[in-house]
């Protein structure tokens, strides 16, 4: 026979400012109907319809059981003695607006026992982070020894709550299986698993001792949230292959610090099957992500990921612009170039020095003038990587770094000179002795240890 609710009277406006008790059965937190009122026998159930109590029940007391925390708990209190039935009803009431009454829910369920487990280990997955919270912490008080894997899989709740009250429950039920996922999150620095491995009386596993056991347990959840703790990412990057489905699936996760970690973990891995998913977060909301997934990319040295980082070029955010930028340098393909032209005009002088380091990776001579022209930006550092990219692009950048020493701009020809004084072509020499009548101190001082390098590798080639 299915549940038929517990009854409740309450006191009800009614007609000419009286009030008068009703009876409603409540099958659900907050859903009644109503077993008796004294207006149908007086007026019988047509004309009761239209009677003052009948729209306050139907209008007014939905909003008014909101805020009625002591018919709440007088509820609670009937659900907890109606047992097993009740538990759903009680579930619902966890997530009350007042926390009395939501503790006054746990504490029935609680002593409801071992009928009320299997609702509340379904609880741990409720919407609700309080009710996961509070179903955690009822299931540690039962001492219900099937909560053991549900409460290690909620070690990986994205709420800290959760975590904490999890880890609490674990150590209560004392099962030692728990110890490997609260050494993890010991490891990370979650004081509520230190505690509760000191409740169960055991000690903190090394890390990769801990980390294997988890995933040997199908755990990643608990590896996965705690992808954040470098530490942790480290040893699960040493796990090989086997944590990449995870860290795939990771990447959508809803915590963007995960994503990200997920990403940088995978460019380590170098897992080929983890680049279309990259691919997919280089359009994630979270800028930390997208240049976490752009330099993963590049690490992986994929193909595919090329027309993806080139569009990345243009992405509202300058790290991500830069890491797309150097990712395309290690990918080494050429249709990169003169997207990687353009963005040495990037607003941000990161973006315009990984640019111009890419190019110099690239090593296309159509980039030597632009990477001249660079030679006299306004930033140190992006002078110093297009004067690197031009020494990596070698003898076809000769010619016109010789031109550059003749450059309006000081910077230009002391950067020149320094290039092709690391370049070692003897050809530089008549144009660098000219420099070292420059009226700049820098650049005679360029010119001179450029020149002073060339004779060196000379005299070196021509040792037997």
């Amino acid at each position: 026979m299915a549940w038929q609710g517990v009854e409740i009277e309450i006191e009800v406006p009614c007609a000419e400012g009286q009030t008068h008790p009703v009876r409603l059965r409540f099958t659900g937190w907050g859903a009644f109907e109503v077993a008796y009122n004294p207006c149908e026998e007086l007026l019988g159930p047509v004309f009761a319809r239209m009677a003052a109590c009948t729209h306050y029940l139907h209008e007014q007391f939905p909003e008014a059981f909101r805020n009625d925390t002591d018919l709440k708990r007088r509820l609670v209190e009937a659900f907890g003695a109606a047992g097993a039935p009740a538990v759903p009803a009680l579930i619902q009431a966890l997530v009350d607006d007042w926390g009395a009454v939501r503790r006054a829910a746990a504490e029935a369920l609680v002593k409801i026992g071992t009928p009320a487990v299997p609702a509340l280990i379904q609880a741990l997955g409720d919407d609700e982070s309080w009710v996961r919270a509070a179903a955690a912490r009822a299931l540690g008080k039962l001492g219900d020894p099937q909560a053991v894997p549900p409460l290690i899989q909620a070690l990986g709740d994205s709420d800290s709550a959760v975590r904490w009250a999890a880890a609490e429950a674990l150590g209560k039920l004392g099962d030692p299986q728990a110890v490997p996922p609260l050494s993890v999150w010991a490891h990370a620095g979650e004081d509520a698993a230190r505690n509760a491995l000191q409740t169960l009386g055991h000690p903190m596993l090394d890390l990769p001792q801990a980390v294997a056991q988890v995933a040997a347990q199908g755990a990643w959840g608990v590896l996965i949230r705690a992808l954040t703790c470098t530490q942790v990412r480290e040893v699960v990057v040493g796990l090989g292959a086997p944590a990449v489905p995870a860290l795939i699936q990771a990447l959508g996760d809803s915590d963007s610090a995960v994503r990200a970690a997920a990403a940088e973990a995978l460019g380590k891995l170098g897992d080929p099957q983890a680049v279309p998913a990259l691919i997919q977060a280089l359009g994630d909301s979270d800028s930390a992500v997208r240049a976490a997934a752009a330099e993963a990319l590049g690490k992986l040295g994929d193909p595919q990921a090329v027309p993806a980082l080139i569009q990345a070029l243009g992405d509202s955010d300058r790290a991500v612009r830069a890491a797309a930028a150097e990712a395309l340098g290690k990918l080494g393909d050429p249709q990169a170039v003169p997207p990687l032209i353009q963005a040495l005009g990037d607003s941000d002088s990161a973006v315009r020095a990984a640019a111009a380091e890419a190019l110099g990776d690239l090593g296309d001579p159509q980039a030597v003038p632009p990477l001249i022209k660079a030679l006299g930006n306004s930033d140190w550092v992006v002078r110093w990587a297009a004067a690197e990219a031009l020494v990596k692009i070698g003898t076809p950048a000769v010619p016109a770094l010789i031109q550059a020493l003749r450059d309006r701009s000081e910077n230009v020809r002391a950067a020149a000179a320094e290039a092709l004084g690391k370049l070692g072509d003897p050809q530089a020499i008549p144009a660098l002795i000219e420099a070292l009548g420059d009226y700049w101190y820098d650049v005679r001082r360029a010119a001179r240890q450029a020149i002073q390098q060339i004779q060196t590798k000379q005299s070196q080639t021509k040792r037997p």
